[in-house]
């Protein structure tokens, strides 16, 4: 849930900076060699512990790659089966899960959220205006990113988002004014996803895991993904932080759990990028696409759908469809280019010390991806 913003100027500077970045040795003709060249560095120079990468080519054929270690100095790369966190993509599984209860007419997008928290007896408006389930969805809410009484009660550094409780999280909203109008700015908003998900969950009259489980996870076959990892799963990646230390896999609460809280393989991510590139699961198709649908025009050429981010490229008519996420010990990103039929998933082990504000490196890496698939 480190999942940063993004400033045009740094996204411009990495979109540009592909072309011109120099790989450490002489660009081969195979895939595969050339893909080692782009992350094997990374390992070799202690940026990442291990990282593994996936990718959707042209006409559906899917490929992956393992560099490094799950773990330290045990000399196992990570495979096809080994868990990991993926952060702040969960934002675009609890949109789906939105974009699902849309389509059923369970909830419209232009709800106003407080209809069905009254719980929260001040929610917070701005001049009457209502926060709605599209401002949580795409970071126009105003609420902050995080809820300044985060770390009160029984906060633990290592846990932080796992005893947030709704009565913390209603306390929270109750005392908040908004800083801005509705809809007038994007702020990304860990908050407002976690609102997000803790509202669907109780509209439903189920757990967010359950509602995971059964529209995301069963809908897309992703067999191993899961809010909590079962002791029976073994094949687990590792996370480092930006030392290099060994630190614990993030847990949820039920008011954070939809903002960062899935755990999944490649294997699992490769099939939630092909349902997100080809649309080809007849169950969940149609909420997956409402949820590219653009629903905020940023600075162009960047947009946001339902916690999808978007770049707009004129040159050849194309857009990428991305999201990036990040805990204490792991860097994710997804992408994908419909126009072009190819798409990425990269999942590292690692907090990755260059990854700041001014240069997403997981997302110049997956754009450095999409122009090598070019040629293939």
């Amino acid at each position: 849930m480190k999942a940063l913003d993004i400033s045009v100027l740094a996204i411009l500077l990495m979109a540009s900076s592909c072309k011109e970045d120099k790989l450490p040795h002489p660009r081969p003709d195979n895939l595969a060699e050339e893909i080692e060249n782009i992350f094997q560095p990374m390992v070799d120079n202690k940026t990442t512990v291990g990282v593994a990468v996936g990718i959707i080519k042209p006409g559906g054929e899917r490929k992956t790659f393992f560099f490094g270690e799950k773990e330290k100095n045990l000399g196992e790369k990570p495979n096809e089966n080994t868990l990991f966190e993926i952060g702040s993509i969960t934002k675009t599984m609890t949109a789906t899960v939105l974009a699902h209860m849309v389509i059923n007419h369970e909830v419209s997008l232009d709800n106003a959220v407080e209809d069905f928290v009254p719980e929260i007896k001040n929610f917070p408006d701005f001049n009457g205006e209502k926060i709605t389930f599209k401002h949580l969805a795409n970071h126009t809410s105003s609420l902050p990113r995080l809820p300044d009484n985060l770390t009160d009660g029984d906060f633990d550094k290592n846990q932080p988002y796992l005893n947030y409780t709704k009565e913390m999280m209603f306390d929270f909203l109750n005392g908040y004014t908004l800083p801005r109008p509705i809809g007038s700015e994007e702020e990304y908003s860990n908050l407002a996803t976690g609102l997000l998900g803790y509202t669907l969950a109780k509209i439903k009259g189920q757990r967010l895991e359950t509602l995971f489980q059964q529209i995301i996870f069963d809908g897309v076959d992703m067999a191993n993904a899961c809010t909590i990892i079962p002791s029976s799963h073994t094949n687990i990646a590792q996370p480092y932080d930006e030392n290099r230390k060994a630190v614990q896999i993030w847990d949820m609460s039920e008011t954070t759990l939809g903002a960062g809280g899935v755990k999944a393989t490649i294997g699992d991510m490769m099939a939630y990028l092909e349902a997100n590139l080809r649309l080809e699961n007849s169950d969940l198709r149609d909420a997956i696409a409402f949820t590219h649908q653009n629903t905020q025009t940023l600075n162009e050429p960047f947009g946001i759908g339902l916690a999808w981010n978007t770049i707009y490229k004129a040159e050849d008519r194309t857009t990428l469809t991305w999201h990036n996420g990040g805990t204490a010990g792991s860097v994710s990103v997804i992408g994908f280019v419909k126009e072009l039929d190819l798409g990425f998933v990269l999942l590292f082990n690692t907090e990755i010390v260059e990854r700041t504000g001014e240069d997403l490196i997981e997302l110049r890496k997956g754009i450095e991806v999409i122009e090598l698939m070019k040629k293939y």
